[in-house]
Formats: C-alpha cells, sequence, structure tokens
C-alpha cells in the first residue's frame, strides 16, 4: 500500500518548513547580534584610541606650557600612535590633534592641519539606537562618526582630540562577519533539512503500515496485525487498529452472514423455477414460430380476416419469445460473482452508452465523482439494474427531458441515484413496481424492475422510490460499501 502523495508531501514540507524556519530565525539573530557587535566594537577602539591620544597630548602639553601646540606637533609618541592606529584599525577613518578654536595642530590628513574642521556626529548617537537604525546606517548610505576626547591641563580645556570612523568601514566588517555565520548556517540548514526529510519519511512509513492495516480489515483479513513500536500517539493508534482487528475478526462468522445466505437461498430457488420453466417453454415457442411461417407461405393470398389472425399470432409470439428473454436474463441472479472493481468507470460507461443510444431528446447527465474506485460487488449484474433503471427513465418521458445519474457517498454505503423529468408513477401502485410480472407498458414483461430488485439484494442494499405526478420519479439504490464475499448456491 502506497502512502497519497498529498499526505507524504505535507509531511516532508512540514519538516522542511520547520528547519526553514528555524534558519531563518537564526539568520535574522545572527544579523542582529553581528550589528550590534559591530557598532560596539567600533565605538570602543574610537572611544579607547581618543582616550590615548587624548594622555599623549596632555602629557606632551604639560612639558611645554608656553608652547603647546608645538610640544603637540612635535611628540613623536603622538605621531607613532596616529600611525599605528590607522594601520592596525580596520574601522578608523581618520584623527586629530584640535585646539580650542577647531583648528588641526597634527592630523592623519596633512591637508587638514591648520584648518577648522567641523566636527562629525558623535558615535555614541549611533551606540544608542535600535538594531534595526544602526543596520539602515550601516547598510544605507555612507556616513562618518567620531568620538571626542577633552585636552585639559591645569583644570582648563585646551584642545580635543577627535578619532573618525566610516560607516563604509564598518560595513565591510559587518559583512565579514555575516558571510562567516551564513556558511555555518547553511551547513546547518542543509544538515536540519536532510534530518527533517528523514523523519518525514520515518513517520510516513508508520503511517503507510496503518494505512496497510486498514486496507487489509476492508479485503477481509481482519486476522492482520500491525507491529507497535514505541509509545507515541502513533503506536496507542496501531493498538487501537489492532484491536479493532479483533473485534472484527470475533464477529466476521456471524457477519450478516445467515441474512445473506437465506435472501440468496430464495433468488437461487426462484431463478431455479424461472429457468426451468424458460427452458420448458423455449421449445414449444420455436415449434410454434416455424409452423407459423410455413402457414404464412402456403396462404399466398389469404383474406383481410385470415392475414389479421396471423399478424396477431406471430406478435404475440415475439412477445413470448421477448418474455422468455427476460426470464433467461433473471436465472443469472442465482449467483452473484463478486470482485473489487472501479465503480465510478462502470456507471460512467453506462451513462456514455445509454447518451449514445438515447433518443435526441433525451438528455443523460451524470455526475459520479463520489463514486469509489474499488467497490465490492458483482460488475455486470450492476450493469444490468442500472441500464434497466435508465431505460426505464427515458421510456418515462415520451417528450423529452433529462435523465440523471448520480452518486453519494453515505457514512456506510453508496447511493447511485437514477432520476427522469417524466410523467411519474401513480401513488396506488408505487408499492408493485418491483413485483416481479407487474408492468403498465404495453407488451412490457415487469421483468426490468425485478432484476434491479434482486440485485441490490444479492448486494445487501435496498431501493428507494420517489414519484410524483408529472415531476418525475427517483431511484435510489443504496449498496454497502463493505467487505463482501461471493455467496453462491448451486
Amino acid at each position: 500500500m502506497r502512502l497519497p502523495f498529498s499526505l507524504r508531501a505535507s509531511l516532508s514540507a512540514s519538516m522542511v518548513g520547520l528547519a526553514l524556519m528555524i534558519a531563518a530565525l537564526a539568520i535574522v539573530v545572527h544579523s542582529a547580534l553581528s550589528i550590534r557587535g559591530t557598532v560596539e566594537q567600533s565605538a570602543d577602539r574610537a572611544q579607547a584610541l581618543a582616550q590615548e591620544a587624548a594622555l599623549l597630548a596632555s602629557g606632551a602639553a604639560n612639558a611645554r606650557p608656553h608652547n603647546r601646540n608645538a610640544a603637540i606637533q612635535s611628540d613623536r609618541a603622538l605621531a607613532a600612535l596616529f600611525e599605528s592606529a590607522l594601520a592596525g584599525d580596520p574601522t578608523i577613518y581618520d584623527l586629530g590633534v584640535f585646539d580650542a578654536d577647531g583648528f588641526a595642530l597634527i592630523h592623519s590628513e596633512p591637508g587638514k592641519v591648520s584648518y577648522r574642521v567641523p566636527r562629525r556626529t558623535n558615535i555614541q548617537e549611533l551606540r544608542s539606537l535600535d538594531v534595526l537604525r544602526q543596520g539602515v546606517r550601516l547598510l544605507g548610505p555612507a556616513g562618518f562618526y567620531e568620538d571626542v576626547a577633552p585636552l585639559v591641563t591645569e583644570g582648563q580645556r585646551f584642545g580635543e582630540i577627535r578619532v573618525g570612523v566610516s560607516s563604509t568601514l564598518m560595513r565591510a566588517q559587518l559583512l565579514a562577519a555575516l558571510r562567516a555565520g551564513l556558511w555555518v548556517l547553511a551547513a546547518a540548514l542543509v544538515l536540519a533539512v536532510l534530518m527533517a526529510l528523514g523523519f518525514a519519511h520515518f513517520l510516513s512509513q508508520r503511517v503507510r503500515h496503518m494505512v496497510t492495516g486498514l486496507e487489509r480489515f476492508r479485503e477481509g483479513e481482519f486476522g492482520y496485525r500491525l507491529a507497535v513500536e514505541g509509545q507515541d500517539e502513533l503506536a496507542l493508534l496501531a493498538t487501537s487498529i489492532n484491536r479493532l482487528g479483533e473485534r472484527l475478526q470475533a464477529g466476521a462468522g456471524k457477519m450478516d452472514s445467515t441474512e445473506l445466505l437465506a435472501a440468496t437461498g430464495q433468488i437461487s430457488t426462484w431463478a431455479r423455477v424461472v429457468s426451468g420453466l424458460a427452458h420448458e417453454l423455449a421449445d414449444p415457442l420455436n415449434a410454434a414460430a416455424l409452423h407459423l411461417g410455413q402457414l404464412k407461405r402456403k396462404a399466398k393470398n389469404p383474406s383481410a380476416a385470415a392475414a389479421r389472425h396471423l399478424t396477431v399470432l406471430e406478435d404475440e409470439l415475439k412477445r413470448l419469445e421477448q418474455i422468455v428473454a427476460g426470464f433467461r436474463r433473471f436465472t443469472v441472479l442465482g449467483e452473484m460473482r463478486a470482485e473489487w472493481f472501479d465503480l465510478r468507470a462502470l456507471l460512467t460507461e453506462i451513462a456514455e452508452r445509454a447518451s449514445e443510444t438515447a433518443t435526441r431528446r433525451v438528455q443523460v447527465q451524470a455526475e459520479v465523482s463520489q463514486a469509489p474506485q474499488r467497490f465490492w460487488g458483482d460488475p455486470a449484474l450492476l450493469r444490468q439494474a442500472i441500464t434497466n433503471l435508465l431505460s426505464n427513465a427515458e421510456q418515462a418521458m415520451p417528450g423529452g427531458g433529462t435523465v440523471r445519474l448520480g452518486v453519494q457517498g453515505l457514512e456506510d454505503a453508496y447511493a447511485i441515484h437514477v432520476a427522469d423529468d417524466g410523467i411519474g408513477i401513480p401513488v396506488e401502485i408505487q408499492s408493485r413496481i418491483f413485483d416481479h410480472s407487474f408492468t403498465t407498458k404495453q407488451g412490457g414483461s415487469g421483468i426490468g424492475l425485478a432484476v434491479v430488485q434482486q440485485v441490490v439484494r444479492l448486494h445487501g442494499g435496498r431501493i428507494r422510490l420517489r414519484s410524483r405526478a408529472d415531476e418525475g420519479t427517483q431511484v435510489t439504490l443504496e449498496l454497502p460499501a463493505k467487505v463482501a464475499h461471493p455467496v453462491g448456491v448451486a
């Protein structure tokens, strides 16, 4: 038994979707941490560098208080710090020492020395933003931030240190961190997807075993048992299915067998009587037809009265032959040859043939999508019964109309409807229309609906009739959807 693709696909898709959702969440968290980490590290390094440069500049100024600017400009330690900072820190863009009026005393860009340089946004402002806005600043247009450390001597501020940080350089650091993390996440995602697919396959196998067990029960193998693995919900379901099998197996010997055999015995007895009657009538009818043919050949110029009598005899013999043919069809009801077959395909074929043979004024519509593709019954008997109903429906509409063939799935059965727009059946005869030999048609045998009734009985079903004058008739065959076994009576 193969598990339906939709269930296997939904299990796999659910597992893979869960893995993708976890991976997406991990990417978001990793990106947020990387953005926050990049800003924090850049701000910390800029602040530490500014404080170290302020310490060196203040020391140089205190050593030569009468000429502070010259002392700062000639301090080799400060120059070495500037050079190493630019070379070793990936996010530092520039740095400089400025006097109290904002003029650059020394600067990493020599062209700015002795010029007033405007201040830029403090990096602590970027640091105080939330992660989303920090990401927008880093990934958006290029921008510059700086950290400022004051220069103070003898309690007076005489300048400041500015350390510039570029958002472009921080972006490069951020993307490098993201790439490294994304490679790890990609490897983890592939592993998670493989594990999810494997787990989905494992679950689908367990579900497939349970579906197999239910299918075995449908086919009457009540002794089949499922393997119970673990103590989860599927194991509990398997245990319940096994208990159901035990109950079915215990009651299989008593399930409708007595009623089915009794009904079949009655039908078989009637079929044997009809078979014998048809056999006994066949030879006399053949002889009568032969002698009638010879009599017509000898009577070359019969009188009008004689010709009329010959015609009546010929018509009545033909009617008797049709009745015998009906009896012969009825004799096949002594045995039901049940098998698994596609009821939907059978009904579709019957409707197509009925539509081809119907008159131009009669249309045949079929809606059999609810019919099962696996049904236990006798397809030949059901074909005969439904064909009889379609034929009766067409004959009930001499002025034309629509014959509708439909199927409805019930709780434990399938209802096959045949409806017409005909003249309807009078209430006083509705209880007799399925009786053998009862008919309202001129020249009819009354066999057709009796055959329908016996076919339904053989299948353990029942017939429902709904008819109103001038509103049409609907005949419903309710056939049980359960495991059945062919029963033959000699």
